[in-house]
């Protein structure tokens, strides 16, 4: 067995000792992030962005068996693949966008894993030299938020049909999200016991909350309304304790809801207009509670950012709203209007 030296201690590596095969270092990998209490959506990132590079080493590279062959070079074609060469939705066919290019972001987050797997293999000391040391994520323009004007929101909430229990589930979602900020799979998680009618508060468990931390939510007298009747209209129909539910009593999913969303839209005629997913929603509150006079350290905390650098994203708020405010505040124009009062 190879010996190692860990802050002036000799040290025995069992991994060391082996050659792991590329799927017995993955294994390896994922068991321990497993044992660390990683949640299960990023159990199941780590093994589709795995799958991901496994399938191109078959393609590229089929000679490469073990993990320690894989060398800089081949990590560096790896990235240069993903950032130039593969297409949206390659390798599913009926969503498959020939010359449509990853997204900046979407390759900086497979990155993101992939050299997170060959830091641990590193330091487990299962290969000796890290091959992804050297990669970067391309630089990106931060995007400007798109958010919904208060026309194209009532025009999406007036969409459903309220008197339909499906049409008034979605409106109460469409309402307690722009209400909330509340992330789309938070919403989808409500039960009836994390809402405090009295206090006009939800109270989400650190579970379900990205930065473990549990965290409430208030909501206004409106939304109030809207839930209570929508769990008493779900206690007629169905024995379930939450709070959105589909058409057979089942916890409706975050992708059945960015569908019927986008349904609505397309009623109301917005598809094309706005950038349209759930989350706008999100952008919406997080940047109304702003331009209302809201306090940013507070609204980190309510809408459960870990980092108020993304909370200070909604600081730039929309261009009319710019506009509006440089008409009301120039110099230049209280100048001349004070001017020309004093003749």
């Amino acid at each position: 067995m190879s010996k190692r030296m860990v802050k002036g201690r000799s040290t025995t590596s069992v991994q060391a000792s082996r050659n792991y095969t590329l799927d017995e270092a993955f294994q390896l990998f994922v068991k321990v992030k497993e044992a660390e209490g990683k949640r299960k959506r990023t159990l199941h990132d780590y093994r589709k962005h795995w799958g991901y590079f496994r399938k191109w080493l078959e393609e590229s590279h089929p000679q490469i068996e073990y993990i320690r062959q894989v060398t800089s070079p081949i990590a560096r074609d790896y990235h240069l693949y993903m950032a130039s060469d593969r297409s949206k939705y390659q390798g599913v066919s009926e969503r498959y966008l020939p010359g449509v290019k990853l997204a900046p972001a979407t390759v900086a987050i497979r990155l993101r894993t992939f050299r997170a797997m060959f830091r641990f293999w590193k330091k487990e000391g299962v290969i000796t030299e890290d091959p992804t040391t050297n990669l970067k994520p391309a630089k990106e323009d931060e995007e400007e938020i798109v958010v919904f004007s208060e026309e194209q929101l009532m025009k999406m909430m007036s969409a459903a049909n309220k008197k339909s229990y499906k049409g008034y589930r979605d409106w109460a979602l469409m309402m307690t999200l722009a209400d909330t900020g509340l992330r789309i799979q938070e919403a989808m998680a409500l039960s009836v016991d994390m809402l405090d009618f009295p206090n006009k508060m939800i109270r989400l468990p650190a579970s379900l909350n990205k930065n473990r931390k549990a965290r409430v939510v208030p909501f206004s007298e409106e939304v109030s309304k809207a839930l209570n009747e929508l769990i008493e209209e779900t206690g007629l129909h169905f024995e379930t304790k939450n709070v959105f539910v589909d058409v057979y009593g089942k916890p409706l999913t975050s992708d059945a809801v960015r569908k019927i969303f986008r349904r609505y839209a397309e009623k109301a005629g917005l598809l094309g207009k706005v950038k349209f997913s759930p989350h706008i929603f999100r952008h919406y509150f997080c940047t109304q509670y702003l331009l209302n006079g809201g306090d940013i350290a507070t609204l980190q905390r309510i809408v459960g950012h870990a980092n108020i650098s993304t909370t200070r994203k909604y600081l730039q708020v929309d261009f009319e709203h710019i506009r509006s405010q440089h008409d009301k505040y120039s110099p230049i124009t209280r100048l001349l209007s004070d001017k020309n009062n004093s003749k």
